[in-house]
């Protein structure tokens, strides 16, 4: 190289890292100015699919179980401080889609006092199913709502239901926590930012790497196969679905993950288990089903509440005889390249070339999720919590199978569509999937 070619490089470099160190730094507030903000293409995805089918956003839910003393004035007034304290619970929606944040939204708080009746606990568990799938106006507000069980002396669940456009799984424990510090009196720290500020950065941050990304995603979708499951069951009981779980020892899965030929997860491991089933049960040989990326990547993003979750098609193809050591290497390949390639699930449908079929959801219409192993609640002052397990039935796919790992076990859980599936072919399908493991070498 030349010294007036080493002079270029040494000129180049020094000017990208002056632009970068120029550029902003992660996630910045955006002006207040009382007008609409853009939605994050998390929002948009949820916003776009509730026009079509209601159903098709599914509420977030928090259940925890409180021993003690509880002084309802008190937790109403740290519910109210909690819809302060985080602008997306003060939020509607236009019909353009954009957000628009007000000063102040009532807090809903709703005593039901079941004591009386001859299965109380059983009696709440119902009660929370069914408001699980409340459907709140997203041009109106307040998205979100919580119900105090009194289901004995001494002892009261709580029941936070949440639209799906406001919060995600992960914000839960951002809500909990702040819930019980609030209620204890306990000083929380401020929020330099809101989601409205991540909304703006995130929808930048994605327009930098859509048209570089789109074309791996022409190339992977296209010739998909049409939808999955085909024809539709009777509803039962106005429900839109059905839940049924079980669990296995984490010795089922670690047994699993050993049959791969290089770092295999629990995530790999039970998607691809999840794939053959799916496979055994339509036939197909060609599968998408969507997984589930997180975008809170940031450390100022942790204390941030909103929704955060992006889905990502995953194409698997399964030949005749082929076993299951191989299948492996597929779906963490896959999995691999889908995430590499990320773009917003809206972004995706709209440019991507995707056919939509009204009344069916685009590109796959099941997912496999893995969630994290859940901590333990926070301490309320003077009262016992402990995390509250509660059924919920809000389908927004036709088929999902949520993994989540509880201590020496896991926790398999089956959401089916009550019109695609009865209640009765949910039921049956934990126990299918615990045989299917067992026979997979």
């Amino acid at each position: 190289m030349t010294v007036p070619e080493q002079a270029d490089k040494r000129r180049a470099l020094v000017a990208k890292l002056l632009a970068r160190k120029a550029a902003p730094q992660g996630v910045t507030p955006v002006p207040r100015d009382g007008g609409p903000l853009p939605c994050s293409h998390e929002q948009r995805r949820i916003w776009l699919a509730q026009q079509s089918d209601p159903a098709a956003a599914p509420n977030v839910t928090l259940g925890v179980a409180l021993s003690g003393r509880l002084d309802l004035a008190r937790l109403a007034g740290a519910f109210a401080a909690l819809i302060r304290r985080h602008e997306v619970f003060r939020t509607t929606y236009t019909e353009t889609p954009e957000q628009v944040v007000h000063g102040a939204l009532p807090a809903p708080l709703e005593w039901l006092d079941v004591s009386d009746l001859p299965h109380p606990e059983q009696a709440a568990l119902d009660l929370a199913l069914a408001r699980s799938g409340e459907r709140f106006p997203v041009g109106q507000g307040p998205l979100l709502r919580l119900t105090v069980f009194h289901v004995g002396p001494g002892e009261h669940r709580l029941f936070l239901v949440c639209h799906h456009i406001a919060a995600d799984g992960g914000s839960l424990g951002v809500v909990a926590d702040d819930l019980a510090a609030l209620y204890s009196g306990l000083p929380r720290p401020g929020l330099p930012i809101q989601y409205a500020d991540y909304a703006a950065w995130s929808v930048q941050r994605a327009e930098t790497r859509i048209d570089a990304r789109l074309p791996y995603w022409r190339d992977l979708l296209g010739g998909a196969p049409g939808p999955l499951f085909e024809g539709t069951a009777a509803v039962q009981g106005g429900r839109a679905g059905a839940t049924a779980a079980i669990r296995v020892g984490r010795e089922t899965v670690d047994r699993l993950r050993r049959l791969g030929d290089g770092p295999t997860t629990p995530f790999v491991a039970l998607c691809a288990a999840y794939l053959t089933l799916l496979q055994r049960m339509t036939g197909r040989r060609d599968l998408v089903t969507g997984i589930v990326s997180a975008s809170r990547t940031r450390r100022e993003l942790e204390p941030v509440v909103g929704t955060f979750v992006n889905m990502v098609p995953l194409r698997v193809a399964l030949p005749a005889g082929q076993a299951f050591p191989a299948l492996l290497t597929k779906v963490r390949e896959a999995a691999a390249g889908a995430l590499a390639n990320e773009i917003p699930f809206d972004t995706l449908v709209s440019r991507a070339g995707v056919a939509r079929i009204p009344g069916v959801h685009p590109v796959f219409q099941t997912s496999f999720i893995h969630r994290d192993d859940p901590k333990p609640p926070p301490i309320w002052e003077g009262l016992e919590a402990r995390v509250w397990d509660h059924e919920v039935d809000d389908a927004a796919l036709d088929l999902m199978l949520t993994a989540t790992p509880r201590g020496d076990e896991y926790e398999l859980a089956f959401t089916g569509r009550l019109d695609r599936f009865s209640a009765g072919q949910v039921k049956e399908l934990p126990v299918v999937f615990r045989e299917l493991l067992e026979e997979l070498r």
